[in-house]
């Protein structure tokens, strides 16, 4: 399928990505002290039906839920199971809407009681959106996506912290994941790399306090931890370049509980 999506398609991402939203305030709210991982799925497992929304990432390559909710160390991908949040984690919400066939994905951070909880998860979830709020300004059509890779990992070193350099964000729209790779550090491959008017990506600062690796447990292959055992945070637009510059089709961009 191209990547260059018609009008018509467009029009279906800008409903995928509303539901989207919708969806992460509502899990947002919820995400307190006391609450499950699991009835967190439960509760966007309902949402999803309410509204006629499939699943998307479920049963992707065998991931047995719809969000990815990891906490503390744990990178990406984590699943939800039983696991009580408490006053201080570090949680990150990653979802994906497929609404009418058009898929949007999108990522928010939230420290469980804020910034008085824990003041170094508090900072590094402030840098990794700031600097994605401004790195983002670095995109548009026949510009190198270097422009943006330099942006936001000179910005978050420069902040103190570090960017998981091996994850990156993508195409969305059609499919879960699309080309091209849009990288977070200054990757050479993104001096080649230029988006077009109708593509649509997924951009998502991935950071740690230290950490620039990730590693797998015994839990399962899924969940993905900080190489050195760190906190991490994650935020993530999906975004459509337009022909003058771009156009946020799902995201939160205020500071959720900040």
């Amino acid at each position: 399928m191209s990547l260059i999506k018609t009008p018509k398609q467009i029009e279906a991402i800008r409903a995928s990505g509303k539901y989207l939203n919708e969806l992460l305030y509502k899990l947002s709210d919820a995400a307190k002290a006391g609450i499950t991982l699991i009835e967190l799925e439960f509760i966007a497992e309902d949402f999803m039906k309410k509204n006629a929304i499939k699943w998307a990432f479920k049963n992707y390559n065998g991931f047995p839920a719809n969000l990815c909710l990891s906490v503390n160390d744990c990178v990406v991908h984590g699943i939800p199971d039983g696991y009580t949040l408490k006053n201080w984690d570090l949680l990150k919400i990653d979802c994906w809407v497929n609404y009418q066939w058009a898929i949007t994905d999108s990522a928010i951070s939230l420290v469980i009681w804020g910034e008085l909880a824990n003041p170094l998860a508090h900072s590094l979830v402030i840098a990794t959106k700031t600097w994605l709020d401004l790195a983002i300004q670095e995109l548009g059509p026949n510009i190198p996506v270097i422009n943006y890779s330099h942006s936001i990992y000179n910005h978050i070193r420069n902040a103190g912290f570090s960017v998981i350099e091996k994850l990156t964000g993508h195409g969305v729209g059609n499919k879960v994941h699309e080309d091209p790779h849009i990288y977070n550090i200054p990757h050479p491959s993104m001096k080649k790399t230029f988006l077009k008017p109708g593509m649509v990506i997924a951009i998502e600062p991935i950071t740690a306090v230290s950490s620039k690796d990730f590693v797998t447990r015994k839990d399962n292959d899924w969940n993905l931890y900080c190489k050195d055992g760190d906190l991490w945070a994650h935020w993530e637009y999906t975004i459509l370049i337009t022909e003058n510059w771009y156009e946020i089709l799902s995201w939160i961009t205020e500071n959720l509980g900040f």
